[in-house]
């Protein structure tokens, strides 16, 4: 039963959800059952009381009614609470208007178990569920377990005072509740379902909230300043994740106990109600309370806090915190018992080891050093500041002044996950080292096997082991300073890792540990073209160079083709800190193509766009075939998608060559059938190292990294690492 003034109220948060951007991810609904529910969630932030109900109506048509704070119920903002059917904390009649509620399925209702706001998230799992707030330390209160309860027994009792034609009981109840028996009621049964509500990121820092209240009332109190802070940039900018959990059906959980409790003798029914209350009540809320606290999504800033909270020593290196924060992810996801954010997935979290912006360790490092818990010593190591954990901040200050802590606090409830990021801050660093090293390079396999079964086409693929990436380890005779440092090598267009197996193979006889990537969509069958992009090509050879740099102190990337592209780009977005990268070689980097049919792909790829729009198949130019130089190697069919995306990488990479400031090597055939032979000049002449080298070489084919004078390539890139001291 929906009132009015809720779908207006509704249709007002629906203009102000996309006003303000918020994003909401609402999970497990499908779970909720056809019956009255009271919803038993989390208490963080004030807007609970606004969004939630909001949220279950957009997704369901249902309305739900909350309990709301006394101090709420003035002026403007307690007939808006008034018209979304919320009741005052302190209404006498508050539980007999809740329990009528659900026993007719008139509305939902949503409780609150821990009774009021947990700013700093300080709850503990120890005998039960513990309240720490200022306004109440102890176990977290049964009343919503006892309201759900009351209203499956009452609906219970009305139905077999009905039944057995106790009229006595059957008016008593039917009064009490402001309720008739209707046979429907037979039908109804009454669940509690447990709402787990988690925000990512948490942030504090004034927003446009605030200035538009700054603008309205000249004098904020310090509470609501706060809140306005901490809650407009949640509403702003972060991920609200609203979970629904598992339903408990409360007439199968009380039914046994209550069949034995109703054959007792001489005591009236509300005594045996009341046993029946007493027996299941607190068993009851650390039941939901568990499911609403494990099933908190566990997101970077968790990883991030609790591992600097488990570090024995007080000084460590920044890479060091980001292997524990990758492992430490990894093996919670193992376990396959919680919920991740994306900002935790392996496929983002590699990301770390790039030595460009990741936006989640980034935004969390600069927190904690404004916030005092750490500080960043020489850009490369951070001394951990333990005793800012234990800081006592006002309960209305503390999400503003050491919010990691409050993070903390909800993280350490999922013991299971709190154990492992506690275990791999105790783990040795040069163990982690080779740990992360492995777990990148498996997953990396992992995608191409995964590609390679979902794109495998009889006509087009080759062998699994021509698409595979590799890795060479470097021999323990060679010397140490070559040992220590890295080869990145990255492919041709619609070619594979085989494509430059001859290459690793040479410079590993040096010594280096040569890892050979595969770009996203190559090294399966032509299709896998079509459903992907430059910068996932991009993200390929990062992979590599996310798991070389934790086993090596420098790194050479050498791309060919179209890897000499991204060589280049790898080059430029690791300007900033670019003491890992020790230099980069391109090798007839496609910036300028021969074919002058290429500049006709866009137009072309625009029309299938066109045709797609409406629905048409026909006249659409999605691929043409081609005869490769190296047909073992490389697709015999070019799709129009990918060549688009290569003109596109072809762009970018040229408006950033001014950024690569690294030691560069570019080699070019000057007979290049495929690239422009001007493209080596010009990529030489746009980069801005210091020390850079043109080779032009007297080669009339394209692929000069696998071909009968493929060593005369091969010694000028030798004599290249020997200038830079690299051999």
């Amino acid at each position: 039963m929906i009132n009015r003034s809720f779908r207006y109220t509704a249709f007002g948060m629906s203009i102000l959800e996309k006003i303000l951007g918020s994003n909401f991810l609402v999970t497990g609904i499908e779970k909720l059952p056809n019956n009255p529910i009271l919803f038993t969630a989390n208490h963080f932030t004030r807007s609970e009381t606004f969004f939630i109900p909001y949220l279950i109506y957009k997704h369901t048509g249902r309305q739900v009614r909350c309990l709301a704070d006394s101090g709420l119920f003035f002026g403007t903002l307690g007939r808006f609470l008034n018209s979304t059917g919320a009741i005052s904390t302190k209404d006498v009649m508050r539980d007999n208007i809740i329990i009528s509620d659900l026993m007719s399925s008139n509305h939902d209702w949503m409780i609150y178990p821990e009774g009021s706001m947990i700013k700093s998230k300080e709850i503990r799992h120890e005998r039960l569920f513990t309240n720490y707030t200022p306004h109440r330390v102890g176990p977290v209160r049964t009343g919503s377990a006892v309201l759900a309860l009351k209203s499956q027994l009452y609906r219970s009792d009305l139905i077999e005072a009905y039944d057995c034609g106790n009229k006595e009981l059957q008016n008593q109840i039917e009064q009490q509740f402001s309720i008739k028996y209707q046979d429907y009621l037979r039908r109804l049964k009454t669940y509690i379902v447990p709402l787990s509500i988690t925000y990512y990121p948490i942030r504090p820092g004034h927003n446009s909230i605030q200035t538009i209240a700054e603008k309205i009332v000249k004098k904020i109190p310090a509470q609501i300043a706060e809140e306005l802070e901490i809650e407009g940039n949640i509403l702003l900018g972060s991920e609200i994740n609203v979970n629904f959990g598992e339903p408990i059906d409360l007439e199968s959980y009380v039914k046994n106990k209550r069949a034995i409790i109703k054959q007792i003798p001489i005591i009236g029914n509300e005594t045996k109600n009341n046993f029946v209350l007493r027996y299941f009540k607190t068993s009851l809320t650390e039941k939901f309370m568990e499911e609403i606290y494990g099933d908190v999504q566990i997101n970077f800033d968790h990883i991030f806090s609790a591992a600097l909270y488990h570090f024995s020593e007080n000084e460590i290196e920044i890479n060091h915190l980001k292997r524990v924060i990758y492992m430490a992810a990894l093996l919670i996801k193992k376990t396959k018992k919680y919920r991740l954010n994306n900002s935790v997935l392996e496929e983002n979290l590699y990301k770390i080891f790039l030595n460009e912006p990741h936006i989640p360790f980034d935004s969390a490092f600069e927190l904690a050093k404004k916030q005092g818990l750490i500080e960043e010593v020489w850009g490369e190591k951070i001394i951990i500041n333990k005793g800012h954990f234990d800081l006592k901040f006002d309960f209305h200050e503390i999400r503003k002044e050491n919010t990691l802590q409050v993070i903390a606090n909800e993280f350490f409830l999922l013991d299971g996950a709190n154990s492992i990021v506690k275990r791999v801050a105790k783990t040795k660093d040069d163990e982690l080292r080779q740990k992360v090293f492995s777990e990148i390079y498996k997953h990396d396999l992992e995608n191409f096997k995964t590609d390679y079964e979902k794109y495998f086409d009889g006509n087009f693929s080759k062998d699994k082991s021509v698409g595979e990436p590799f890795f060479l380890d470097s021999n323990i005779k060679a010397r140490s300073k070559i040992r220590k440092v890295g080869i990145i090598l990255a492919h041709g267009y619609k070619a594979a890792p085989r494509e430059v197996e001859p290459l690793a193979k040479y410079l590993n006889g040096f010594g280096f540990k040569v890892y050979a990537t595969r770009m996203h969509g190559h090294g399966t069958a032509p299709k896998n073209l079509a459903d992907s992009n430059f910068e996932k090509w991009y993200d390929g050879v990062q992979r590599g160079y996310a798991a070389l740099s934790n086993i090596t102190t420098k790194i050479v990337i050498i791309g060919f083709s179209t890897g000499g592209l991204l060589a280049l780009l790898s080059a430029a977005r690791k300007n900033k800190n670019p003491k890992k990268l020790g230099a980069i070689i391109a090798i007839n980097a496609a910036l300028k193509l021969v074919d002058i049919r290429s500049r006709m792909i866009p137009g072309i790829n625009l029309w299938n766009e066109i045709l797609t729009k409406f629905h048409i198949e026909s006249g659409k130019f999605e691929y043409v075939d081609d005869k490769p130089e190296k047909p073992e190697i490389n697709y015999s069919r070019n799709y129009i998608k990918g060549v688009n995306e290569l003109e596109k990488l072809m762009q970018i990479c040229d408006e950033n060559l001014s950024k690569v400031e690294v030691d560069s090597l570019v080699i070019q055939a000057d007979k290049d059938p495929v690239v422009n032979p001007a493209s080596g000049e010009m990529i030489y002449k746009k980069i801005s190292a210091k020390q850079k080298y043109l080779a032009k070489l007297d080669f009339a084919n394209h692929v000069i990294v696998n071909c009968d004078r493929q060593n005369e390539v091969f010694e000028e890139i030798c004599q290249f690492l020997n200038k830079i001291k690299i051999i």
